[in-house]
């Protein structure tokens, strides 16, 4: 009896020790978010800090869980709550088909799948497919886009909402490698720009409720697949929309364009795949396929930036740059990467990680996260110094970017989703 109540005694001075308030001066830390809603996280920069990621991984070892996908892509997945969501796109029998995916995030279990329908088929590269556009997930809502320029809006329960297709409104301009813009939520629409080679262009904002075509403004005829950027900076809120051979901003909420940095002159019918990424004041971009890197300030009352520096070799082409502790990082296809003093533009080093790649890198706690066309993901020490801290297999191409979930790293190969977590 004795030593029951001494455990009793225990039990209910660590019950109230839990249920104390914390001392003054001491804040609980909160726990790391699980949302991962849009292309490049919350911020549209590929960075969280404050996890628990693992740093080493192998295809069986910290997998919490993996399963196979219908069909292969290149969109990145999203996650909102305890969901992720995911396209692809897939062929049987000679019939094809656009396929919305969602997850559970815990146990990786298939929760629903829905195929709105094929619309218009679009030239792909070799390298992608028509799943190439990364979804965009609110509280309210899930959109999808493919490379065929069909948007779509879903409950996160799976109904769909809506489906607009641009190819019927504005005619087919028989894009080379498809449309491949992620969707991006404002406040008042989803922004869906119709960039091409041949014209006319426009910069699209679509009804969340409807899909219709809230408001439009016209664009000058070249072609781009860099996701537009939402920034606040300076008590003002921007979208800034690569390709032309510039960049352009526009006011969030009267979409009034306001100014354009770039000559607007160039290769490639300023072609551009990399989307510019903001940081400490400043917005990194490149100006069109393989121009060099130009880091620019942004100003207050609308006023056009001014230029820091400009790199002296050309950037990458596919992934997007990673800004990230004051140092910018670019991923070449070729799997060179490149790190820059942000702030002046002074090259700290240029190493070859890997093989090919096409994935845009990501940052956690020190780390950055570099994955090539062989599977292959090494995690690389943050900092002025080059140094590989771990290689991890996965032996299957990785073309997406990783979301990064709460304490793990969720990955799309060609054919398989994982989820990857420091598991015991």
């Amino acid at each position: 009896m004795t030593s029951l109540v001494r455990l009793l005694s225990c039990l209910a001075v660590f019950c109230i020790a839990a249920l104390a308030p914390p001392p003054a001066g001491f804040a609980a830390e909160a726990l790391p978010s699980s949302d991962w809603p849009a292309w490049r996280g919350p911020r549209a920069d590929g960075i969280a800090d404050g996890r628990n990621l693992p740093i080493r991984w192998t295809q069986t070892k910290n997998i919490r869980w993996s399963v196979k996908l219908p069909g292969w892509g290149t969109s990145s997945p999203v996650v909102h709550g305890n969901r992720v969501f995911v396209t692809s796109a897939a062929e049987a029998g000679g019939s094809k088909t656009l396929l919305t995916l969602c997850f559970d995030r815990q146990s990786g279990r298939e929760l629903w799948r829905h195929d709105f329908g094929f619309g218009v088929s679009q030239r792909t590269h070799v390298k992608s497919s028509l799943a190439a556009n990364t979804p965009a997930v609110t509280d309210d809502a899930l959109y999808v886009a493919f490379g065929n320029a069909d948007v779509a809006r879903y409950s996160h329960g799976g109904d769909l909402t809506w489906v607009s297709r641009y190819i019927p409104k504005f005619g087919d301009p028989k894009m080379a490698w498809g449309c491949n813009v992620s969707p991006l939520v404002l406040d008042d629409a989803v922004l869906f720009p119709w960039d091409h080679h041949t014209g006319p262009c426009f910069l699209i904002g679509l009804d969340k409720q409807s899909g219709e075509v809230a408001w439009r403004n016209e664009r000058p005829i070249g072609t781009a697949h860099a996701t537009p950027l939402r920034i606040k900076h300076h008590d003002q809120e921007d979208i800034l929309v690569p390709g032309k051979n510039r960049l352009t901003a526009f006011d969030a909420a009267t979409h009034r364009e306001l100014w354009q940095y770039g000559e607007g002159s160039g290769p490639f019918n300023g072609e551009i795949i990399s989307s510019p990424v903001y940081g400490d004041g400043m917005v990194f971009l490149h100006l069109w396929r393989l121009s060099p890197i130009h880091a620019i300030r942004l100003k207050g009352n609308h006023e056009p930036p001014e230029i820091v520096w400009v790199s002296d070799t050309p950037g990458a082409v596919e992934p997007s740059l990673l800004y990230y502790r004051g140092l910018l990082y670019a991923l070449k296809d070729n799997g060179v990467l490149v790190c820059y003093d942000g702030r002046t533009g002074r090259e700290h080093y240029r190493e070859r990680v890997g093989a090919e790649c096409n994935s845009s890198p990501v940052a956690s706690d020190g780390h950055i996260f570099v994955s090539d066309i062989r599977g292959t993901t090494h995690v690389i020490k943050a900092g002025a110094t080059f140094e590989v801290l771990a290689t991890n297999e996965l032996a299957e191409r990785i073309s997406a970017s990783p979301a990064i979930s709460g304490d793990a790293l969720i990955y799309r190969t060609d054919s398989h989703l994982y989820c990857i977590e420091n598991t015991r």
